[in-house]
């Protein structure tokens, strides 16, 4: 099987807020973030700490955990074998925040409005 595309999300008006995110970070965490990333893009079969769906919705999630701090990459697969990725933070509570659901189910929306579903 063939690598999967990993691919951030892009505004109408070009912003990538996934790609911010990341850089706005401390490098170290940045990094960690990236290896996880890559992670799922090489490997078939991604360990569930790293890498686990949410109930109740079509997202996935990347997980990372650096220096105490929680950080979450809120992703979608698309056709191709893409996963989008949506919406990404810093989680301060022990579940998903519910504006960070609204906005990754939001811009979930806007992609396959705009590329079709499969």
């Amino acid at each position: 099987m063939s690598p999967r595309q990993i691919i951030f999300y892009e505004t109408d008006f070009g912003d990538k807020p996934v790609e911010e995110f990341l850089a706005s970070l401390d490098a170290a965490v940045r990094a960690k973030i990236v290896r996880s990333l890559e992670l799922l893009r090489t490997q078939q079969i991604v360990p569930a700490k790293f890498w686990k769906k949410l109930s109740g919705h079509d997202l996935w999630e990347v997980r990372v955990e650096y220096a105490g701090n929680i950080y979450r990459v809120l992703a979608t697969f698309a056709k191709n074998n893409r996963v989008i990725l949506l919406h990404a933070f810093q989680k301060k509570s022990q579940k998903t925040p519910r504006q960070d659901m609204q906005i990754a189910l939001q811009r979930q929306k806007r992609y396959f409005q705009g590329h079709g579903y499969l």
